[in-house]
């Protein structure tokens, strides 16, 4: 058995299937991990081009065949995974150096944690940094709060086993279903946070994430998602949820009320310190 089986859907990615391969393999483990490829039946030259590098690297196993969705490919993926641990990786993004070395060195340990999150870059289209990603609490009152969540699979890392407890990504889901997941993962057990970037979410135009961004749907679908699992959650999940939004709320209020009153006036008097300072 493979320890980790990183998990790849793809469909019509032409563009993009080589250089997600080569990212797996540069991470020089190839040895100990299975990249399973399922592929929706493109019909752009990606299926090809699969075959042609299964040849080369005899840890890609890989599907060529119709599906119901991502989620349906998702769920393809994990039934034929042999690694005790599973990782997605979006055919449009990426490892960061070594992420895979370390991920492999925690879940190798006797005592390995369940499911690990790491740090993810989030990339503009022109391949400058938006922000990092640094989902530091991941208690599920955390997740239901919408601040704390991690924003690609890129950067988490899970046993297969969890799903033999909450089931199969959702495939009614088409947009959120990693989110849902997470919240069933976080139900059942600990995810534990790790302040490593090992993940790389690239925001290309056209893709599912932006283009909801663009609507304005994203954050609807988000909420409602949230709302149907508080409403049947306990006393306690909901009145941490609520504590954490009231929380971040306020943060933002005083912040706005610095950006009102105390920065300007912190101009004010380092102009008039440095005016007196010429002065004399």
């Amino acid at each position: 058995m493979n320890k980790l089986s990183i998990i790849t859907p793809v469909f019509n990615s032409i563009s993009y299937i080589e250089l997600c391969i080569q990212n797996v393999c540069s991470q020089g483990c190839i040895d100990e991990i299975e990249h399973l490829i399922i592929d929706g039946g493109s019909t752009d030259g990606t299926a090809e081009l699969i075959t042609t590098l299964a040849d080369i690297y005899p840890h890609i196993k890989w599907i060529s065949e119709k599906d119901r969705g991502q989620s349906d490919a998702m769920n393809k993926g994990i039934k034929l995974a042999t690694g005790k641990y599973i990782s997605f990786l979006n055919v449009d993004d990426y490892y960061s150096e070594n992420a895979l070395k370390d991920v492999l060195a925690i879940i190798s340990a006797k005592d390995a944690p369940e499911f690990i999150v790491g740090n993810c870059n989030v990339w503009n289209p022109d391949e400058t940094l938006q922000y990092i990603n640094q989902p530091s609490q991941l208690k599920i009152w955390h997740l239901l709060s919408g601040y704390y969540l991690p924003v690609n699979p890129s950067a988490y890392f899970y046993k297969k086993e969890i799903h033999n407890r909450i089931g199969s990504y959702n495939e009614e889901n088409h947009h959120n279903m990693d989110i849902e997941f997470l919240i069933e993962a976080a139900s059942v057990t600990e995810l534990k946070y790790y302040p490593k970037i090992w993940g790389n979410f690239r925001l290309l135009p056209n893709t599912k994430t932006v283009n909801d961004q663009n609507s304005g749907t994203i954050e609807q679908r988000k909420k409602e998602l949230y709302q149907r699992y508080l409403q049947n959650s306990t006393y306690k999940v909901r009145a941490k949820t609520k504590y954490i939004i009231l929380q971040k709320k306020m943060q933002r209020a005083v912040l706005k009320v610095k950006k009102i009153i105390v920065l300007p006036f912190d101009k004010v008097y380092y102009k008039l310190k440095l005016v007196l300072n010429l002065s004399k």
